[in-house]
């Protein structure tokens, strides 16, 4: 696990959100809904404005937070994917507020299903069912551009998956799974990745 210390410091140099934003948060912690670190929305803002994406593809849309912070930090069309009819519902909601209804689009489903019929993205923010991250990886390799960039979240799992943390028994699976989704992307002749040890552990890749 990141030193506590360390991560206070880093969340105190996060800039001030705007209050949908900060609703947003306050309504993930009271209802236990995993959303993205306040470090992680940092670098991913930068990544966005450096590569200033046309068309960015998200599995895992949950509330819609993510969705939000990209939609506000470039001009892309986004095609979100979520297989909650409830938490998309909620995310909708989050987007009409938010004005980015335009620009947003959430596709209810399976997102194992419903890549195949996608087309193609230059950005790809991969942040759902982590036991099928290698899955995920061999569906959505044929929809990243070449120079595109595939930014994986939640890829050290509380510290288990680097050994830092004892793995319980009933997420060995997909702690495993973690494990061998980080491999082949470090080994991956198709993309030059770097591991970040971000909120709970983050990888950027760029297909070559």
């Amino acid at each position: 696990m990141i030193d506590p210390t360390l991560v206070t410091y880093l969340r105190s140099l996060a800039p001030q959100r705007e209050p949908l934003l900060q609703e947003i948060e306050r309504r993930a912690e009271e209802g236990y809904i995993p959303i993205l670190d306040l470090e992680t929305v940092s670098l991913l803002q930068v990544l966005l404005k450096i590569a200033k994406p046309r068309r960015i593809l998200e599995l895992g849309t949950a509330i819609g937070y993510s969705a939000i912070v990209m939609g506000q930090a470039c001009e892309a069309e986004i095609t979100t994917l979520e297989r909650d009819p409830v938490r998309a519902e909620e995310a909708r909601t989050n987007f009409e507020r938010a004005g980015l209804t335009e620009r947003i689009s959430l596709v209810e489903g399976d997102a194992l299903e419903l890549i195949e019929s996608l087309g193609m993205f230059d950005f790809i923010f991969l942040d759902a069912a982590k036991g099928q991250y290698p899955k995920f990886l061999e569906l959505i390799d044929p929809h990243l551009e070449r120079g595109g960039v595939l930014l994986s979240d939640n890829i050290l799992f509380q510290g288990m998956v680097s050994g830092q943390e004892q793995v319980k028994h009933k997420l060995r699976t997909m702690v495993g799974r973690l494990r061998e989704y980080n491999e082949l992307l470090a080994h991956h002749p198709g993309y030059e990745t770097t591991f970040l040890p971000l909120g709970d552990g983050v990888s950027l890749s760029v297909k070559k």
